[in-house]
This record gives structure tokens, C-alpha cells and sequence, in this order.
């Protein structure tokens, strides 16, 4: 039986691009005067570009959005700091979760989530999300001192839910930090696929939908 199920956040329950599209819309409304060179949909998809998928932090992005066009009337730690506290308000779940969640609670899964990125920043996020009450463990990178795929941070979630390796499955949307990373740990891997990551061969199962995920778990059990 799969006894527990632990989550990667941005790309597998927080749409994180459509979150990110939102909050940087709203920003520029808030600062429309201040921004008015730059025209507000090139402000928001300069602003997506820049991060990358989280890889350039949003001080940079800033920096540069503001350099390029020659902004000077608001500096890049204001915008910052909005960002860091105000990002929350625009998470949004992909589509069924919080169903799916509640599905897999009722089937007495319990459930956890691994995270890299800033805390309280991701704690934030995720309570956003609306599902946190069915969760037993969460792991934030920064708050643990360690990130995916370093084998810790998964050896510490499984304890923190009290399961072995080979009773817990983990989904997330990166080949390395979140499939290998599992994997490795002797857990079953379910692939998120996105535009960043189409696809991912070694998965031991692909959930294009968390409408789905209650049906992939109890195929894999059944399966030899």
C-alpha cells in the first residue's frame, strides 16, 4: 500500500506561471505612473523571461527591468519587497487540487511536501493554496538547510511522516531534483510534465492532471 504522497509546490500544485503573470499585472497597475515607459504587457512578460523559472532571483529581475528601460522613479527593493510579502495573494492551485487532496486523505494517505526555495516565503505560498491542513510534514529548503535532491531532505520528510522509502510516492515536475532525487531514496516518482520540462523517461508513472493522481496511485498498487 502507498502510505504517504509527498509534493513538490511550484509546478506541481501552484501554477506557479500563472501566479507569477497575475501578481506582476497587478504590480504594474499599482505602479503604472512610476512604470509608464514600459508599456504594461512588456513589463509583465519581461518580467517572466527574466525569471526563468525561478532562476534569477527577483532582485535581479528588477534590476534589470528597471536598467533596460531607464526607470529611475521607484527602486528594485521596493518592488522587492512587495513581491516578498504580497506574492501569496495571487497563488493559484492547478486545477483539482484541492479534490485531489481531499481524495487522498479520505483513502488514508498521508501527506507531505518538499519544497526548494525561501522561507517564510514558500510556507507562505503554499498556505495560499488552501490545502494545507491535510499535510503532516513540510519541508522548505532554506528552513531545513539543504534542497533537492539532496537525499537528507527526502530521508527527513519520510521520518517526519514515519514511512519507509518503498511506501511513499513523490510528484513533482524536475527530472533531477524531484524524480532522480526521489528515486533514489528507494520512492516511487510521479512526473508533472510543463513547458520547461516536457517529459522525463525513467518516471515511474506521468500525471498530467491532479484530477487524476488518486486513480495513477491505486494503478500502481494494483499493478505486480
Amino acid at each position: 500500500m502507498i502510505r504517504a504522497v509527498i509534493f513538490d509546490m511550484d509546478e506541481t500544485l501552484l501554477d506557479r506561471q500563472a501566479s507569477l503573470r497575475a501578481f506582476a499585472a497587478a504590480q504594474y497597475a499599482a505602479h503604472q505612473n512610476a512604470l509608464a515607459s514600459i508599456p504594461a504587457q512588456d513589463f509583465v512578460e519581461r518580467f517572466m523571461a527574466l525569471d526563468d523559472n525561478g532562476r534569477l532571483w527577483k532582485d535581479g529581475v528588477y534590476r534589470c527591468i528597471l536598467d533596460e528601460y531607464s526607470i529611475s522613479a521607484i527602486d528594485p527593493q521596493t518592488l522587492l519587497d512587495e513581491y516578498l510579502t504580497g506574492f501569496h495573494a495571487y497563488c493559484r492551485g492547478f486545477p483539482g487540487l484541492a479534490e485531489m487532496v481531499a481524495e487522498l486523505a479520505a483513502e488514508g494517505r498521508q501527506l507531505g511536501l518538499i519544497t526548494n526555495g525561501r522561507y517564510p516565503f514558500q510556507w507562505h505560498n503554499f498556505q495560499a493554496l488552501g490545502v494545507a491542513e491535510y499535510f503532516s510534514a513540510v519541508l522548505v529548503s532554506e528552513q531545513e538547510g539543504m534542497r533537492k535532491p539532496d537525499p537528507e531532505i527526502f530521508r527527513r520528510a519520510l521520518a517526519r511522516l514515519e514511512v519507509a522509502g518503498e511506501e511513499a510516492v513523490f510528484v513533482g515536475d524536475n527530472p533531477e531534483a524531484d524524480i532522480r532525487g526521489a528515486q533514489a531514496m528507494g520512492m516511487a516518482a510521479i512526473y508533472r510534465p510543463n513547458r520547461f520540462w516536457p517529459e522525463c523517461s525513467f518516471a515511474d508513472a506521468v500525471c498530467s492532471d491532479l484530477r487524476h493522481l488518486p486513480a495513477i496511485l491505486r494503478q500502481m498498487e494494483s499493478s505486480p
